[in-house]
């Protein structure tokens, strides 16, 4: 019946629409940077990927774990795992997913050329993969690695057949990229439209479109035009300032969620003179300021986060200080609510040193999250209040990642995103002692380092019991909140506009999945 329903509401779509039959057309903000699902950790090839290519788990639309091409896992003991695939599983090409593409898949996840941090840590804690049977492996880990299940819902399953010789741009032209996804690569003109067709072997519920246009339009008042124009079916990360327009519109609904994924801004802490900071002469500083925690409290202290809610956000967000929301696995009740207050920020900066304050440039990107550009100008207004005068840096994405690699920047954005239901990703890549030859710390940019944090990190990663690994999750990241090592902002709303011919509600980390959007019944 359901099927039925479906196939009813397509064809009252082409009838509607009979150009365009069953085609989707999305104009979204944040292009990939590439194909291949193991080049790069970033959200634009994070969101995209799951078109393409399954993971063994998967983390649904409500940010639970789920199976997906593994049907079970079982921990035999502390350091073994026994998968078991899906047996009716096909690759876009037709032919037969088998435990020996995931052995091979698995394997590659390190060993892909790349000059970015990739998903290596994801997979370095598995020392062996052995193929027992063709829809069954079994991962044996270095250690105890109880979070095995939730990182192997961020690891793309490819082909071997298509994979074993191929390089990234093998994947970017579409010869490699054959996965068990909903849908298959057509062609991807960079920087342009990417463009999908549905996959005809796919092993799950057939989606509902037959052709799938992705436009990457990075500005919110020319993505809002692509939809009024009827040029888009859906676009997302909507500007909180058109919300009414488009409601008031009959031919479009709005709807937006709560996301997983917050905001925030990032200290350089090194102990240097500071790229952006100068002395009220315009000379460089001897210390850096945010190399004392005095400092970087007042920071915390300055920013007031309801107004940037309900003046900046429209009301499309929720301030917090810490990195999990209320109910999810890794959030603390007791740590104290953020707190705005200047003059004890005036103090703090004067008791460390700067009575008069100093000079900082604030660095920002303005097309990775939504109003970051105006977030950014918002918070320069706010640190200028308490004596520390503040310009802001706008830049694209593209443009902030390699500079903020290099550690060009003395405070910036940041847009922290959550690729399991849990914390232990992103404590270790944005806050562990950078070490790579361990996998830490890889988007460490500020150069944080505390040693009681690193320890009860570790110690959480290898403890097998649930309860007392999360205890143990909080009280680390309840160590690096009270360092201030970091300033979050707000758990943003994630906002799409849509035709009303279709329906799809927005998920909590903000993908836009084509097989998830369908004809309004």
């Amino acid at each position: 019946m359901r099927r039925l329903c479906q196939a009813l509401a397509i064809l009252f779509l082409t009838s509607l629409h009979p150009a365009r039959s069953a085609d989707l057309r999305l104009a979204l903000a944040v292009e990939p940077d590439s194909i291949d699902p193991h080049i790069h950790n970033f959200g634009g090839n994070k969101a995209f990927m799951p078109n393409l290519f399954e993971t063994l788990t998967v983390i649904d639309a409500n940010g639970r774990l789920a199976p997906n091409l593994a049907t079970a896992w079982t921990l035999e003991n502390d350091t073994t795992w026994d998968i078991n695939l899906r047996p009716d599983v096909t690759f876009s090409d037709g032919t037969k997913l088998t435990a020996d593409d995931v052995a091979f898949t698995l394997k590659r996840v390190s060993a892909v050329p790349t000059t970015v941090a990739n998903f290596s840590e994801y997979v370095k804690g598995i020392a062996g993969i052995e193929v027992t049977g063709p829809y069954q492996l079994r991962l044996t880990t270095h250690g105890r690695f109880p979070l095995l299940p939730e990182y192997m819902a961020a690891v793309g399953i490819v082909s071997r057949a298509h994979g074993e010789n191929a390089i990234t741009d093998d994947y970017n032209t579409g010869t490699a990229a054959i996965g068990t996804g909903p849908y298959r690569l057509i062609s991807w003109a960079r920087g342009d439209r990417l463009m999908m067709e549905r996959n005809e072997h796919y092993w799950g519920a057939r989606p509902a479109w037959d052709k799938v246009t992705f436009r990457y339009v990075k500005n919110a008042s020319s993505r809002l035009a692509t939809l009024l124009a009827e040029d888009a079916d859906l676009i997302d990360t909507v500007s909180v300032q058109d919300i009414d327009r488009v409601r008031n519109d009959k031919r479009f609904t709005i709807v937006s969620g709560l996301s997983a994924d917050i905001v925030g801004f990032v200290f350089d802490e090194r102990d240097r003179s500071s790229p952006k900071i100068t002395g009220n002469d315009g000379q460089p500083l001897g210390v850096n300021p945010f190399h004392d925690k005095r400092v970087r409290m007042a920071v915390d202290l300055s920013i007031d986060r309801d107004a940037i809610r309900d003046r900046v956000m429209n009301g499309q967000s929720v301030p917090d200080n810490q990195l999990m929301r209320p109910g999810q696995y890794g959030y603390d009740p007791d740590l104290p609510p953020p707190r705005y207050d200047p003059a004890a920020a005036k103090r703090l900066l004067a008791e460390a040193g700067f009575p008069d304050g100093f000079h900082l440039a604030v660095d920002c990107q303005n097309d990775r999250f939504v109003n970051d550009a105006t977030i950014c100008q918002t918070i320069a207004q706010m640190l200028t209040h308490v004596g520390i005068v503040t310009t802001p840096e706008v830049m694209p994405h593209a443009v902030w990642v390699p500079r903020a690699n290099k550690h060009e920047f003395s405070f910036f954005t940041t847009f922290w995103t959550f690729d399991t239901p849990e914390p232990s990703i992103v404590l270790i890549s944005q806050f562990e002692t950078p070490d790579p030859a361990r996998g830490k710390g890889a988007f460490n940019r500020g150069g944080y380092s505390n040693p009681e944090f690193d320890l009860l990190l570790e110690t959480a990663l290898q403890t097998m019991d649930r309860d007392q690994r999360e205890k143990l999750l909080i009280k680390a990241t309840d160590i690096e909140i009270r360092d201030h090592a970091t300033v979050p902002l707000h758990h943003q709303f994630n906002i799409e506009a849509m035709t009303a011919a279709i329906r799809h509600t927005p998920r909590t980390d903000g993908h836009v999945l084509a097989a998830d959007i369908t004809p309004a019944k």
